[in-house]
């Protein structure tokens, strides 16, 4: 009897802590039920400590069910009360160890209710003598009481409750408990502002229990994810783990998830979406009783309605006071409770207040705001203290104090850039960017409004320069990262070989396994050592800078600084006698232009596309082509040297294949780029030139530009795998890559060339300190970058300049193998000749009768770091 029983208790417990107490409450009751008709007069001496033991845990684990199902505190209080006189009541050997328990079950309910104060004095009462539990019970009351202790903004404490939790889970050998220490330490990290230490802490949760499905320990994972910047995934994440949090007593979990899904909803621009998940998490914390939570809910749902006017993309409502005056409530709201996994929904709120007061033109009600605040924005959350400085900035600007404004604006963007040093990867510090989209919007939009071209040059550059950081150490290289990328590879290389329309789910599942795993392995390569935190920051340039190299260079050279606000595409032009601002009209206009240009190279590049259908192509082309010159090149008034700064659709557009600039050097750049400085290379480890598969006269290609170079490495066939091609580019200083690709829209840094063991991923290359070298990537149209989240460009050609490469030669659009194989025996001679990789390409496609979508990608030359 006694073993049928604690069996059936000990399933009820592991069912609750797996978060399923609709499916463990009848079990405790059954339980319950069992022991209350025995006749104790029967019982053996030794059976009485059971059947305590059986009724309190029972009981205990009836009350946080009942809780958990119905939402409602007095129920499981009253429940909790009949376990603690049993408790009291019990025999002397586990009357001790009944009572914690009891008050251990007490102080959850109080924490899940939001009196923090209270469950925090209960678990301290418990654990002031840690000898009464052990095993089980001690890990969980240690896990409680560490989560706890991060709603009160304790990390500390909680840090070290977690980490004798773990240990005591795994000695107890209850690894649901032991992966959720885990997990919360990850979580701890996050609030502490290491992202790659969480997501290592919460990768090594999954580990020890990967059989887990409630999604619990995926809503971490998201919110580090957001706070990283990557929203796409963030949101992913969350709303997969949200899509488990079905069933009886599962809305405490899925308003927590809930919450930080509309926080990467807004970021993702999807207002309403937002405003909807918000308004739930708020409506679920109101109805259980939990105000801190529902106060910074109500944030987030008010921030919801604020973002898209703020940006623009919604006209200013006449009742912008009367939203300010809502936001005042609910920070009043929030001043009369605990701050929140280290955030005070009083500071947010005033944020919003200011915002709103702004928009209704009143800067002194936004100033009196302000000058309202409470104590604790040193210890907020990034995004909150980011959000302090955009008012601030705000609020110079409308008020005329232009220093000041630029001020906050540094102080926001120093914020990020430390940040940004704090992850590491290519990836994760450009996505971090996504932080600073409001303030770089608010400094750009006040420098228009100067008229002066200096100022919004500076501007500009302020926001681009911060997240252009290098990338990572050689984390790639863990065992462990280079099995999943392997893995990955593999599942690629098997979908492409599905063509067939039977085969599309199938080829459809690998790409996504292969996702996914590729995911994983760029999250597990998110780390930096603090040497590399100084190589890797990035000083932004100032028109002063510029215009010095300019005048000692002499050449005439122009630098084309192109933005685009509120739909208008701008350009700032720099010579070495001043600036200018030139007004280009609507971006709509370029956009469809490029996009009309790449879909006739496309077409002009395939041999399997009929004659008369290519020559109308050509024609499109030209037309489209003479068109984005008109646009974009002949306003400029550029006759040599050109340096093009801007972002999408700048990127797109096939630079030197417009009319005016064809034989002339060009250059391209998402920011105004410093150059490293570089010895003229000798004659050892010059020039790799590999060939991958498909491409029709790429060995030919190779082995023309391989003659070029005295001993120069020619890599074809089998030869040319992933690894040579990684181990070269750490080596040589010139790089000729003859291979097909691809750029991933979706996830741009899942852009990759095709060599002999498949696809080479551009994230792969992240950690790969490249020797100031000539990369020229021949085939396809490997050179297409995305314009992610936050406004960062990044591609294979992007990483490879954040990784040291000086230049990098590119198609962005399609390109036929024959122009390929015609130009780049030219373009090598004309780089050994004169190791000027932009005036090479330009003398090579100066007299080729196919327009050309290659650009020359690099930094600013002489413009050192």
């Amino acid at each position: 009897m006694w073993p049928e029983l604690e069996a059936e208790l000990l399933v009820a417990r592991d069912l609750s802590s797996r978060s399923r107490p609709g499916d463990a409450l009848p079990r405790f009751r059954k339980v319950l039920d069992r022991l209350r008709v025995m006749d104790l007069a029967d019982l053996e001496p030794g059976d009485h400590e059971r059947w305590a033991e059986g009724v309190v845990r029972s009981l205990t684990g009836e009350a946080v069910a009942v809780h958990a199902v119905e939402d409602a505190l007095d129920k499981p209080l009253a429940i909790l009360d009949d376990a603690e006189s049993r408790a009291e009541t019990a025999p002397p050997a586990v009357r001790a160890r009944l009572v914690a328990v009891v008050e251990g079950a007490r102080g959850l309910l109080l924490q899940r209710s939001g009196r923090l104060a209270d469950a925090m004095a209960a678990f301290d009462k418990v654990l002031a003598d840690p000898g009464v539990l052990h095993g089980r019970d001690l890990a969980t009351m240690l896990l409680n009481r560490g989560a706890t202790a991060i709603e009160l903004g304790r990390l500390d404490a909680a840090l070290r409750d977690f980490d004798v939790c773990h240990e005591q889970a795994v000695r107890a050998g209850t690894p649901s408990i032991a992966s959720l220490a885990l997990h919360n330490t990850g979580f701890v990290r996050y609030a502490l502002g290491d992202l790659p230490g969480a997501l290592r802490a919460m990768e090594a949760a999954r580990a020890i229990d990967p059989e887990r499905a409630d999604g619990l320990l995926d809503i971490g994972r998201g919110a580090v994810l957001y706070e990283a910047g990557l929203l796409e995934d963030a949101e992913r994440v969350l709303t997969e783990a949200i899509s488990r949090m079905v069933g009886p007593g599962r809305a405490p979990h899925r308003a927590e998830a809930e919450y930080f899904r509309a926080r990467s909803l807004m970021a993702l621009h999807r207002w309403d979406e937002a405003r909807f998940a918000a308004a739930f998490v708020r409506q679920y914390y109101t109805g259980v009783g939990h105000p801190q939570r529902a106060a910074v809910a109500r944030v987030a749902e008010l921030e919801a309605i604020l973002l898209p006017v703020r940006r623009g993309e919604a006209p200013v409502p006449d009742d912008a006071r009367h939203r300010a005056e809502q936001a005042i409530e609910a920070a009043e709201a929030g001043d009369e409770v605990d701050p929140l996994l280290g955030q005070h929904p009083g500071l947010a709120a005033r944020f919003v207040a200011a915002h709103w007061y702004l928009l209704a033109d009143d800067a002194v009600a936004a100033r009196a705001v302000l000058d309202g605040l409470p104590d604790g924005i040193v210890d907020a959350p990034l995004t909150t203290r980011i959000q302090q400085q955009t008012v601030l900035a705000q609020l110079a600007f409308a008020s005329g104090d232009r220093d000041a404004g630029v001020a906050a604006v540094r102080t926001g963007f120093g914020l990020l850039a430390d940040h940004g040093l704090g992850l590491g990867s290519v990836e994760s510090v450009t996505a971090a960017a996504v932080h600073g989209v409001d303030l770089q919007r608010t400094d750009v939009a006040a420098a228009v409004r100067t008229g002066l071209p200096d100022a919004l040059f500076e501007a500009v550059e302020r926001g681009r320069a911060t997240f252009a950081g290098v990338g990572a150490a050689a984390a790639p290289e863990e065992p462990a990262v280079r099995a999943l990328v392997t893995e990955a590879r593999g599942l690629v290389v098997r979908a492409r070989t599905l063509t067939n329309r039977e085969s599309a789910p199938e080829r459809a599942h690998l790409f996504e396994r292969s996702g996914r795993l590729l995911a994983t392995a760029r999250e597990r390569a998110w780390h930096r050592t603090a040497a590399e935190k100084a190589a890797a920051e990035e000083r932004p340039a100032t028109v002063a800078d510029v215009r010095n190299l300019l005048a000692t260079r002499d050449d005439g050279a122009v630098v084309a600084n192109y933005l685009v606000l509120d739909g208008v595409l701008r350009c700032v032009r720099l010579d070495a006698d001043g600036a200018r601002t030139v007004e280009l009209g609507p971006r709509a206009d370029v956009a469809e232009r490029v996009l009309r240009a790449r879909a006739d190279l496309g077409v002009c590049a395939n041999d399997l596309v009929p004659t008369a259908l290519r020559a109308a192509a050509r024609r499109s082309l030209t037309r489209n082509l003479d068109a984005l010159d008109e646009l974009l090149a002949v306003p400029l008034e550029a006759d040599g040297s050109l340096y093009v700064v801007g972002r999408d659709p700048l990127v797109g557009v096939p630079w030197t294949a417009l009319p005016s600039r064809r034989g002339k050097r060009t250059t391209m750049r998402s920011y105004v780029a410093r150059g490293r400085a570089h010895a003229r290379p000798g004659e050892g480890h010059r020039l790799l030139a590999a060939h991958g598969p498909g491409v029709t006269l790429g060995a030919s290609e190779v082995r023309a530009v391989g003659d070029m170079w005295p001993g120069a490495t020619v890599l074809t066939g089998p030869a040319a795998t992933t690894t040579a091609v990684r181990e070269a580019l750490a080596t040589h200083d010139i790089v000729h890559l003859a291979t097909h690709g691809r750029h991933d829209a979706d996830n741009p840094l899942f852009a990759s060339v095709d060599l002999a063991d498949g696809p080479l991923f551009a994230h792969e290359l992240d950690g790969t300190r490249l020797p100031g070298s000539v990369v020229i990537l021949s085939a396809c149209e490997v050179g297409g970058s995305s314009q992610v989240v936050g406004g960062e460009v990044l591609g294979l050609t992007s990483v490879l300049l954040r990784l040291g490469a000086r230049a990098v030669v590119a198609a962005v659009a399609p390109l036929s193998d024959a122009v390929a194989a015609r130009v780049m025996p030219r373009f090598h001679a004309h780089l050994r000749a004169t190791d000027d990789p932009e005036a090479a390409l330009a003398a090579a496609l100066a007299d080729e009768p196919e327009p050309a979508p290659l650009v020359c990608f690099g930094s600013l030359e002489g413009l050192e770091r």
